[in-house]
């Protein structure tokens, strides 16, 4: 069953980002920025997810529905118009990898 309804990026990363070490959150009005370390590795505004990947996971994560290249190389937005599990197993996948990175 499909829903069309864009899941809750900004609830799905804090859950995430809760089971997660050395993660800071700062929040300015619906912008809610991840770090590690000093590292910026995630943004949720409204219902797009930001993401810093290795430059060859953010070139693969382009090839999939709802992403288009982000501000900076290996910067990845997606923008998911349902939440379908494949679209939250995305989500979190990217988060988590993106988490990973910023602490090396």
């Amino acid at each position: 069953m499909t829903n069309d309804a864009a899941p809750d990026l900004a609830g799905l990363c804090d859950d995430v980002a809760g089971e997660l070490d050395e993660v800071t959150r700062s929040a300015d009005g619906d912008l809610v920025v991840y770090s590690r370390r000093g590292t910026v590795f995630g943004r949720v505004s409204g219902s797009r997810l930001e993401v810093r990947l290795p430059v060859d996971i953010a070139d693969a994560a382009l090839r999939t529905t709802d992403t288009a290249a982000g501000p900076e190389p290996g910067w990845i937005r997606f923008a998911p118009t349902n939440d379908e599990r494949h679209v939250i197993d995305r989500a979190i996948a990217w988060f988590q990898t993106a988490w990973r990175h910023a602490g090396k």
